[in-house]
C-alpha cells in the first residue's frame, strides 16, 4: 500500500508551460514562439525539440533528466526575478530616502533613519 505522502506526489500535475514561461522570460516584441522557447531550451540545458514537446502537450510524462532540468532552472529563474524585485524595491525605498532628505532632513528625520535601515535590511537579504 502507498503512503499518503507518496500519493499525493503522484498525483501532483506540474503545469509545463508556467515553467517553460518562467523560464522564457517575458514575451519580448521582437520574439517569435519558436524563439521565445528556445531561449527556454538554452536556459534549461535541453533541446528545443523536448521543450516544444512539453510545452504543446505532446510529452505528457517527460523523462526525469529532462523534467528535472527544467523544474530546476524554473525555481532558478524564479529566485532571480524575486532578486531583481527586491533591488528594485531598495532602490525605490533610498530614492524616497533621499527625497525626504532633499525636502528636510531635520523634519523627517525619523522617517528617513527608518527607511535607511529598512533598504539595509533589504539589501542584506538579496545578498544572503
Amino acid at each position: 500500500m502507498l503512503s499518503d505522502q507518496v500519493k499525493k506526489v503522484m498525483d501532483q500535475v506540474i503545469d509545463w508551460k508556467s515553467e517553460i514561461g518562467a523560464i522564457a522570460g517575458p514575451f519580448l516584441p521582437h520574439d517569435t514562439k519558436l524563439s521565445w522557447l528556445a531561449r527556454a531550451a538554452r536556459k534549461c540545458g535541453i533541446t528545443l525539440r523536448h521543450v516544444q514537446s512539453i510545452y504543446y502537450g505532446r510529452v505528457k510524462d517527460p523523462k526525469f533528466s529532462v523534467a528535472s532540468n527544467i523544474l530546476s532552472a524554473a525555481d532558478k529563474a524564479r529566485i532571480e526575478e524575486a532578486r531583481r524585485n527586491v533591488e528594485m524595491v531598495t532602490r525605490f525605498v533610498r530614492q524616497h530616502a533621499e527625497g525626504l532628505k532633499a525636502v528636510d532632513a531635520d523634519l523627517y528625520r525619523d522617517q528617513i533613519d527608518e527607511l535607511v535601515r529598512e533598504a539595509g535590511r533589504l539589501g542584506s537579504r538579496d545578498s544572503a
